[in-house]
């Protein structure tokens, strides 16, 4: 060996690695002892929250659509309705149909499908393992995305799966059919899935002369393949006169739908460090650092385009997720490897320093929101759904005549294995024409003469005061109360309670 050599051999050996990789090629026996010990201390958080935690209407209404209606109408007829691909639709109807679960396991369904993309992260992320460990535990893998079972519980594993396999070029398949089910996801896995694919795509081209003729031809029947997938959501999902109709009426249009600069503001704040300002500087630097490494556009493009989805489109708290997801890909894509940090300047190796530690700070935050969010969903009841339905049943209002109003009454009928509501025809919420019990219809009522009235209410005391009068006019009168909120990281964001009244035998004077 030269003088030169050893030099050389020196320089590199005075620099250490940051921190513990999973890319390391001689992991220790306690790493991986502290990997099992993390993801049980994670199974063990999500086994004592997920009995305590109530179902709301977004999470009942998919397992109702999979419940009472085939594949084939599902697919091709009613995720035009609901605006999204029906990956998670589809397991929960094999899950109903050909392992009869019940209502119960469809929490259990998202926890297992969330504790396998945790599973992924644990023993396959590039970031030092201590990160790692603060990644699982922060807000959307260890609460949106694992506890609300929903069909984004799916998205931490196929995104980092694609994340983990963009840089092999040589297995185009296997990054195809991950791509096509994380489009199958979501609207949002959708943009995700078109993002990475096209960023490897030019990857691939620049590898291009390095590839085997066989891998090449791979590469035409994979092109095919996603676009085939796009044509197939965009065929599935494409509005019908009926739904256009229903989204401009006052039952479909959004309650939410705050100024542009208002919405830019909450999916960047809030996706990140809950402020807008630090997470916009966030964002910047995380920029800056993955043009650094040379793979700014798979973080830019992914993270851009679903911001701009949720500013343009629709958004709602629990989206705020994806754009996080998509940054975290994209710095899974861009993390150096041992190898590569060993060869790092003095000023590469601050920079990722600093990369570190600003998502250590990132993740701690979302841990504590975490917490709050995991606490208050323990103590109080996130639905009232559960408590409405118990006490129908001890009635035996569903042997009566019942009238439900608002997109919310499909909580309550999860619980029962028929429809309780004689005002709609179907347990789920049809967001189309004509519209059942869209709203409270008094006309309705006083021509139906139902025993129960069943009204979800997401605005507390405003709704009550709003119902409360003329349904006492129309003779009814409140007998229960079944009080939910929707937590969001560390406050209240909505409330998903219900009023449930009773014909009075002697009707209330006008």
């Amino acid at each position: 060996m030269t003088q030169q050599e050893i030099a050389n051999a020196a320089s590199q050996e005075s620099q250490p690695p940051l921190g513990p990789s999973q890319s390391s090629a001689d992991d220790s026996h306690w790493w991986q002892v502290t990997d099992f010990l993390v993801f049980g201390v994670w199974v063990t958080l999500i086994a004592i929250i997920l009995p305590r935690h109530e179902p709301w209407a977004d999470e009942s209404q998919a397992w109702l659509i999979a419940r009472d209606l085939d594949l084939r109408t599902i697919w091709f007829h009613e995720l035009r309705y609901e605006g999204t691909p029906g990956l998670w639709h589809t397991i929960l109807w094999i899950a109903q149909h050909w392992f009869h679960a019940s209502y119960a396991g469809l929490s259990i369904i998202g926890a297992v499908c969330a504790a396998a993309g945790v599973a992924f992260i644990l023993w396959k992320s590039p970031f030092p393992r201590p990160l790692t460990y603060l990644m699982v535990f922060s807000y959307f893998l260890v609460y949106q995305y694992a506890i609300v079972a929903r069909s984004y519980n799916l998205l931490p594993l196929l995104v980092f799966a694609a994340a983990y396999l963009y840089r092999d070029r040589s297995r185009p398949v296997l990054m195809t059919i991950v791509l096509i089910l994380l489009a199958n996801v979501a609207v949002h896995g959708a943009l995700l899935a078109a993002s990475l694919g096209f960023c490897y795509l030019i990857e691939a081209h620049k590898d291009w002369p390095n590839l085997t003729r066989t891998v090449r031809a791979r590469y035409f029947f994979c092109v095919g393949a996603m676009l085939l997938t796009f044509l197939f959501l965009f065929f599935i999902l494409r509005p019908t006169p009926d739904v256009v109709e229903f989204a401009k009426s006052p039952a479909g249009s959004h309650p939410y739908k705050e100024p542009l600069l208002t919405r830019l503001d909450s999916v960047v704040a809030y996706a990140f460090f809950d402020q807008a300002y630090i997470s916009a500087l966030f964002l910047l630097l995380t920029g800056a650092w993955c043009f650094m490494r040379h793979k700014l556009l798979p973080f830019a493009l992914s993270v851009s385009l679903l911001i701009l989805l949720y500013v343009a489109v629709h958004g709602r708290p629990h989206h705020h997720g994806t754009v996080f997801l998509a940054a975290m890909a994209g710095l899974w894509i861009a993390w150096p490897t041992n190898e590569e940090m060993q060869g790092f300047t003095e000023r590469a190796r601050l920079a990722t320093w600093g990369m570190i530690t600003a998502l250590a700070c990132l993740f701690c935050l979302n841990i504590w929101d975490a917490q709050v969010s995991m606490t208050d969903d323990y103590i109080y009841p996130y639905s009232g759904s559960e408590n409405a339905a118990r006490f129908l049943k001890r009635m035996g209002a569903d042997k009566t005549k019942i009238f439900g109003y608002t997109y919310g009454i499909s909580a309550v009928q999860a619980y029962f294995d028929h429809n309780i509501v004689a005002n709609s025809p179907n347990t789920y919420y049809h967001q189309g024409m004509p519209q059942y019990g869209a709203f409270l219809d008094f006309d309705e009522i006083q021509a139906g003469a139902p025993e129960y009235v069943i009204v979800f209410g997401n605005a507390g005391m405003k709704d009550y005061r709003k119902i409360d009068p003329p349904l006492r006019a129309h003779g009814y009168a409140l007998v229960h109360y079944s009080e939910g909120v929707v937590f969001y990281k560390r406050s209240p964001f909505d409330t998903a309670s219900y009023y449930i009244y009773q014909r009075q035998s002697v009707p209330a004077l006008p």
